[in-house]
């Protein structure tokens, strides 16, 4: 608060000289008085000031000074009350009857008579205290704001660092770190994981024919099927350009296969209008189940990339799986498909050591030189 502003003063005091000659003294000196002959009259209009001052005299009948204080005391830990510097007047002028008046909640005793000087010093104290303590409040509503605006902004980091911007599914990067975990607590209780990679069919003769901004608005028609579809939207993520990787812990193979058909399914019933035109589409995908032989997480991924690359080699909009002998097959053979065995990846190849970079170093599988059309 300003300097130049005076506080509202409440004064409470039984006797009418007295109050007429408070009343004055500090109306003289520019500040805004309210006077009340008793406690009781006075506490709603100190409730209806907010922060201000009071000067009660000790003696009063209904509500002596004591009272009102301590009654002012309990509403501000309410907070029913604003900041009140309390001023008990009274005749009383021994050490224990100051120290008494103080334990009861007042911030400063004036005795009777009083020295018209000592009244307005000790209420320019208490105007002290009080501003001090609006601006101590002022700091921590500012600081509130300012760790509300930080927590906005660290929330707002953390989306960057782990959502896809086009897609708004998490990136690889947050999804690896969910699939590590994953991948050790399915370790301790030998539950089942499995994975899906998808693979948009024909992606770059979509681009070519509808544009660059078609293409990413199938790719988010996609995803948003994708979340519709799966289990747990937080364990599916866009792997890079047009593929996505899916996550389904619990489920063994043959029953990730079904979720991944489901899915292929629903793709390739969507009809994607953009700029006037209708645009059909559909997805190859590779389901793999952890086996005893895989050691982490990336040999996983490889096998589903592998099994989605076998998937377009035999005519897209289809899901291959990793079957019991370790060989791929198509959802929906009969039991005399004999399958095709997986191509072992190449010697030092790790998903680890690249799935944080550019697309053209990303890992793929045995096939990776051959386009995902």
């Amino acid at each position: 608060m300003n300097d130049a502003v005076k506080w509202q003063i409440v004064i409470v005091e039984d006797d009418p000289a007295t109050r007429k000659l408070l009343e004055r003294q500090l109306g003289d000196a520019g500040y805004v008085v309210r006077a009340f002959g008793d406690g009781r009259a006075a506490l709603q209009p100190i409730c209806e000031m907010g922060n201000g001052l009071v000067i009660a005299d000790w003696e009063m009948p209904a509500m002596n000074g004591l009272e009102l204080c301590a009654a002012l005391r309990e509403l501000h830990e309410l907070q029913a009350l604003g900041n009140i510097y309390y001023i008990l007047l009274s005749a009383h002028s021994t050490k224990e009857q100051v120290v008494e008046g103080l334990a009861a909640g007042a911030n400063d005793y004036l005795t009777k008579p009083y020295h018209p000087g000592e009244l307005l010093a000790r209420v320019q104290v208490g105007e002290r205290m009080l501003r001090l303590q609006a601006e101590l409040l002022q700091r921590n509503v500012d600081v509130q704001k300012a760790n509300a605006q930080m927590a906005i902004l660290a929330n707002r980091l953390e989306q960057l660092a782990n959502v896809d911007a086009l897609t708004e599914l998490p990136n690889r990067r947050c999804l690896f770190q969910r699939f590590e975990q994953l991948w050790a607590s399915g370790r301790q209780e030998s539950a089942p994981l499995s994975c899906v990679m998808v693979d948009v069919d024909s992606f770059k003769q979509l681009n070519d024919t509808y544009g660059h901004s078609a293409g990413d608005h199938v790719l988010k028609t996609i995803a948003d099927a994708i979340c519709q579809r799966v289990p747990r939207a937080e364990l599916c993520g866009r792997f890079g350009g047009e593929e996505f990787l899916v996550l389904l812990p619990g489920l063994p193979t043959a029953e990730a296969a079904r979720v991944a058909d489901r899915l292929r399914a629903d793709v390739a019933g969507l009809r994607v209008v953009y700029d006037g035109a209708t645009i059909t589409t559909s997805v190859s995908c590779g389901v793999a189940g952890r086996t005893p032989a895989m050691s982490c997480t990336d040999e996983l991924v490889i096998a589903a990339d592998a099994l989605m690359y076998m998937a377009k080699q035999h005519g897209r909009n289809q899901v291959w799986f990793l079957g019991p002998d370790g060989r791929g097959r198509p959802l929906g053979a009969g039991p005399d498909h004999r399958g095709e065995p997986l191509v072992a990846p190449p010697p030092g190849k790790s998903v680890a050591r690249t799935r944080d970079v550019r697309r053209r170093d990303r890992v793929q599988s045995p096939h990776a030189a051959a386009a995902h059309q």
